[in-house]
């Protein structure tokens, strides 16, 4: 037979993979271990003191705004008051001298972001590294209850005892560094039964205010990489996730025209300057002709990065400055033989847009989002690792095309759903959701 301990050592092990696996794709870490400590005042029939307790829990961020939580722990309780006689019935819990409790518990609980909620980093400083939250959960309590009576006797309340807690208060969390967070708290534990000092006469729902500090680990946290919860910490917002982060070979960057065959009386440039890529740089300088040039007899077609527009150089033919005069079967030339070059014509146009219903597939470069809401399963500061994505993506069975809202913008973005009606595209959103592991979102495009 398996061993219990076996059991959760094995537990931890494949969890701890399954978060590291899950963890990498996603560029802030979800996942937190709490260890906390404090003292437990009980709220019963009985006068009581304070006890201590401590607990270890397990934290995942779902969302921004909302945090699930696991976590086990661990306390004692007292009480005491003056009894001289015995006063009406045996069992009334004026009769009772003291009581002593142990007990271990597990629970589950929410908690939501009251920073996220209200914005109160905008409210001032005092939040500016401080998120608070309102929990409430509920769990089950074993306990250990020894009770005395002031006729002498003693009762012992432990075998098939157990207890349904329900917990709420409010939770803070202080930002330490990105591994590390300070929690401090509050929460009341109200306890579904009426002996928990050991007297149930009193037909009052026990209880304890629980107050503690401990310190919280980010699992899978780095320097560059912090816990969901600070998305927005000293007002910085970063993109959600990188869904694949694979080191591209040397000689395998994405070219947009590598499957472009050239024409027979096209020719290319072999000793050239380079020059800047933007459009500007070309128009700039157009006596020069940059690395990569494609050089017609009439046109010069200078064509940049996907991402920016086409400038068409137009370079006319030289016109020679010499008189030529026809005498007999002879030519007289005078002067003497001047070749003129008449300045380039420089003409940028933009890039052009597909039209609506195009298929995503049939897209090779980087457009305008082609409609008002987008699903976007990737999303990368440039086109390098944009393209290898997109071309996984569609050989997975899914329309894709990467989107750029600008020709500023540098974020580029995996889109494989594009449409006007909302309804739709929130349909769209949880269906591939559903395909990618939930690594899709929804992008609202406002051409304005």
């Amino acid at each position: 037979m398996i061993s219990p301990n076996k059991i959760v050592l094995a537990t931890t092990i494949l969890l701890s993979v399954c978060i590291k696996n899950v963890n990498a794709q996603y560029k802030y870490t979800r996942f937190s271990i709490d260890a906390n400590g404090g003292f437990s005042m009980p709220n019963t029939s009985i006068t009581g003191t304070a006890g201590g307790y401590g607990e270890i829990g397990f934290k995942m961020a779902t969302s921004r705004y909302l945090s699930g939580r696991l976590a086990i722990g661990a306390g004692t309780l007292a009480g005491s008051q003056d009894v001289a006689m015995v006063t009406g019935t045996r069992d009334n819990v004026a009769n009772y001298t003291k009581f002593n409790a142990s007990y271990y518990y597990f629970s589950g609980s929410g908690l939501l972001n009251l920073e996220r909620v209200f914005k109160l980093r905008n409210v001032g400083r005092l939040f500016h590294r401080l998120n608070p939250y309102l929990v409430i959960g509920a769990g089950y309590m074993y306990p250990d209850i020894e009770v005395n009576r002031v006729d002498g006797q003693y009762k012992n309340y432990k075998k098939n005892v157990r207890f349904i807690a329900n917990n709420f208060g409010l939770d803070f969390k202080y930002f330490i560094s990105n591994r590390f967070d300070l929690s401090f708290g509050a929460e009341y534990k109200l306890v579904q039964t009426y002996y928990l000092d050991g007297a149930y006469s009193d037909n009052k729902y026990d209880g304890m205010t629980n107050a503690y500090v401990g310190i919280s680990y980010n699992i899978g946290a780095s320097a560059d990489r912090k816990h969901l919860e600070w998305f927005n910490l000293d007002g910085k917002e970063d993109i959600m996730f990188v869904p694949f982060n694979d080191e591209l070979k040397k000689g395998e960057e994405p070219l947009a025209d590598k499957n472009k065959q050239l024409d027979s009386s096209t020719t290319i440039a072999k000793e050239t300057v380079p020059t800047k890529s933007v459009a500007d740089s070309l128009i700039a300088q157009t006596t020069t002709i940059t690395k990569d040039t494609v050089i017609t007899p009439n046109d010069v077609k200078i064509t940049t990065n996907e991402d920016e527009p086409v400038v068409v150089v137009t370079i006319p033919q030289p016109s020679d400055s010499a008189a030529i005069r026809k005498i007999g079967r002879h030519t007289d030339i005078t002067g003497e033989p001047e070749t003129k070059i008449p300045a380039p014509k420089v003409v940028v146009t933009p890039k052009p847009q597909p039209e609506a219903g195009s298929s995503l597939n049939d897209i090779d470069g980087i457009v305008r989002p082609m409609g008002k809401y987008n699903v976007i399963v990737g999303t990368y500061a440039g086109a390098k690792y944009a393209y290898p994505f997109r071309d996984k993506v569609r050989k997975q069975g899914f329309q894709a095309a990467l989107f750029k809202d600008s020709d500023r913008s540098k974020m580029v973005r995996v889109c494989v759903y594009y449409g006007d009606d909302r309804k739709e595209a929130n349909r769209q959103l949880r269906l591939y959701m559903s395909k990618f592991s939930g690594q899709a979102w929804l992008h609202i495009y406002d051409p304005k």
